[in-house]
């Protein structure tokens, strides 16, 4: 199945590569043909040119044409290959001319003849010195009639003939040559096309084949295995998605296991606290008093408030959510759950400030509380002893945040919550991840806590319109900022 996809890619190419050889043939061919039948006309027609000049430049008045004139017209006709025919302008034969390098040629004789008595060739011609031989096979030769002009006078009419299969012989020499070069070429041209389209292909399925393995590998169970990307086409990109796919299950199953283990750990310390007071109680070795129950009615409060948090999530998570949209002041929301919170604050050390102005939104008064008691608690968990929170609600275009891109607006068609604190921060690998349902950071490890509270908040706020974004806080520290249209934005 690896090799079926190369042996194909090679094929086409070289199928490609063949049918453009073949269509370059054929033109080349037919095209050749034409032209070289074009040359060869033209050839003609300047060897015609050259007898019909030769006549012309020999000719003498008034007696016409002398042997020398005829033996150069004889020399210029054997070099053309061509017979002569010279006729007066009475249509009475004045003399021939054979082409040596045609054999016997198509006046049957070798050699020249003459119509006359004597040395030249008069104008009104004469008996003739060798009778006239009928030209054998004329079908055999093509004909061109041209007159011969003096002085603007016509003095004869010159008939060259030139054999037709001199003309056939070159042709096709010049066709087997042109076919057998064609052939050598497509031949290079074939192979060359099949070690291309060999590397080619190669090229192309080798990443593709071990990507096959990669993801054979993944799916037996090896999330370790990556692939490395080769240039930057779309194999390479490719390869880059596969990696950032097995990044991510490799870290969801690390999140699973991490989720596991957090969960068993806040179940069964409750659990075993529970147990373990319980038997004390039966075997009387703690008495049944106020204060050890207060400790079983804590853990099972404990135990109350996940359970509590997972349908709560779950609810956030549906499609039959229901939200109450009525006008609140986000400024008197923030304030409540301030007020509710510093005693904790104050018993932990740690400064609780709060800027509030009024800024009014259609939002759900418990849910937005809620949203902001999770992040209070938040803030106080991971803020250490001496150190400062701040609670601000203004309106706004809103600020910038690091997850969900940047949370901007028009001015005023925002209310804005935010919230910093001078803890350690959140790391920025964890950023993308913070607001998943039982995501917790490798910082937030050894702290109580299943993950649950900023996924529920991002539940919470997107139910109503708005957006939350978690970001660092220059100099340390961590800041959540909540974004919710205001009042008159949603109007």
């Amino acid at each position: 199945m690896k090799r079926g996809l190369r042996f194909r890619l090679a094929l086409t190419h070289l199928a490609i590569a063949v049918l453009a050889i073949v269509a370059v043939g054929i033109i080349v061919t037919y095209t050749g043909s034409r032209r070289f039948d074009s040359y060869l006309s033209q050839v003609q027609n300047k060897r015609n040119a050259e007898v019909i000049a030769t006549l012309q430049n020999t000719y003498r008045l008034p007696d016409g044409w002398d042997a020398t004139a005829i033996f150069a017209l004889s020399q210029v006709a054997t070099f053309n290959n061509v017979d002569v025919a010279i006729y007066s302008p009475e249509g009475q034969l004045i003399f021939t001319v054979q082409g040596r390098h045609m054999g016997r040629g198509m006046m049957g004789g070798g050699g020249q003849g003459m119509m006359g008595g004597g040395q030249g060739v008069t104008g009104g011609g004469g008996a003739s010195a060798s009778p006239q031989v009928t030209p054998p096979g004329l079908a055999d030769f093509t004909l061109t009639s041209a007159p011969i002009m003096i002085g603007g006078q016509k003095v004869a009419t010159a008939e060259i003939y030139a054999q037709k299969g001199a003309r056939a012989v070159a042709e096709q020499a010049y066709q087997s040559a042109l076919t057998r070069n064609l052939l050598i070429a497509g031949g290079i041209a074939g192979v060359l096309a099949l070690l291309v389209s060999l590397l080619v292909s190669r090229r192309i399925t080798g990443p593709l084949e071990e990507l096959t393995d990669a993801a054979g590998d993944v799916a037996g169970g090896n999330l370790d295995v990556r692939v490395a990307p080769r240039g930057d086409d779309e194999v390479a990109a490719l390869a880059g998605a596969f990696n950032s796919m097995a990044d991510r299950l490799a870290r969801d199953e690390q999140w699973r296991r991490d989720m596991t283990s957090d969960l068993s750990h806040e179940l069964r310390t409750p659990l075993a606290t529970i147990q373990s007071r319980v038997e004390a109680l039966e075997d009387g070795v703690l008495p049944a008093t106020p204060e050890n129950l207060r400790v079983i009615g804590e853990e099972v409060e404990r135990l109350g408030r996940l359970l509590g948090q997972l349908r709560s999530l779950n609810e956030l998570e549906s499609d039959d959510l229901s939200v109450e949209h009525e006008p609140v002041d986000l400024a008197e929301v923030a304030a409540g759950a301030v007020d509710r919170h510093q005693p904790a604050f104050a018993a932990k050390g740690v400064e609780l400030a709060a800027d509030l102005r009024p800024a009014e939104v259609l939002g759900d008064r418990d849910r937005l509380l809620q949203v902001v008691a999770n992040l209070l608690d938040n803030a106080l968990k991971f803020t250490p002893a001496g150190g400062h929170v701040a609670v601000r609600v203004d309106t706004g275009d809103g600020p910038a945040g690091s997850t969900g891109g940047a949370l901007t607006g028009p001015a005023g068609a925002w209310a804005q919550l935010i919230i910093t604190d001078d803890g350690p921060g959140v790391d920025p690998v964890d950023l993308p991840f913070i607001f998943d349902r039982f995501y917790r950071a490798q910082a937030s490890r050894g702290t109580p806590g299943a993950g649950l509270g900023l996924a529920i908040c991002r539940a919470l706020v997107e139910a109503q319109g708005g957006s939350i974004a978690a970001g660092d806080v220059p100099g340390g520290g961590a800041r959540f900022t909540i974004l919710l249209p205001s009042a008159g934005r949603r109007a």
